[in-house]
């Protein structure tokens, strides 16, 4: 209960009280560990979601199943051209047997449409890959998926049974995009 002299949790000086800061201490931990456990991670399965591609068509989680998958998904509207670097850079280090997808899960205001969205999205995504570019406008993918909204893309490998065998959040020459390189060129 706060004092009515607003100095609720201070020391005489005006600072935190030591329980104040430990307080806060236990109250970002267990925010830390909450965000940081939300993600998908290798040997996870992917979750069941349904979107529509730049198409317009539906589409559900199951359908990445049944083949191996380089998943990139962008959760704001400015990491395009990461996104578009995973793909280049996978053209020349990746069969072409691996399956590509990309998933745009962006939170937008209400009164920005589904059908304007799509419209700016096929402006910078090839036609040939609108059928595997999924899209949602109001953030749905990324809360399924456990992705925080960030400019920088996450990469995920998914097996033929629709598990999680890398993920990472990061540029494609992050250190950390090895484990991706690494999971689709084993044999």
């Amino acid at each position: 209960m706060g004092r009515p002299d607003g100095t609720a949790g201070r020391d005489a000086r005006g600072g935190l009280a030591p329980r104040a800061l430990r307080h806060l201490a236990l109250v970002g931990a267990l925010l830390a560990a909450t965000t940081a456990g939300a993600t998908l991670r290798p040997g996870e399965s992917l979750p069941e979601f349904s979107t529509k591609d730049l198409l317009d068509q539906p589409h559900q989680s199951r359908e990445l199943v049944g083949r191996t998958t380089l998943l990139v998904v962008i959760t704001d509207k400015d990491g395009g051209d990461e996104m578009r670097r995973w793909f280049d850079t996978a053209n020349t280090r990746v069969p072409g047997s691996v399956h590509r997808a990309s998933i745009l899960t962006f939170k937008l205001p209400f009164f920005v449409s589904a059908g304007t969205v799509r419209g700016k999205a096929r402006e910078k995504v090839p036609r040939e890959f609108w059928r595997d570019t999924w899209l949602d406008k109001n953030g749905d993918m990324a809360k399924a998926l456990g992705l925080a909204s960030s400019r920088t893309p996450y990469a995920f490998v998914l097996d033929a049974r629709g598990r999680v065998v890398a993920a990472v959040h990061g540029t494609v020459d992050s250190p950390e995009a090895q484990a991706v390189w690494d999971a689709l060129t084993r044999g």
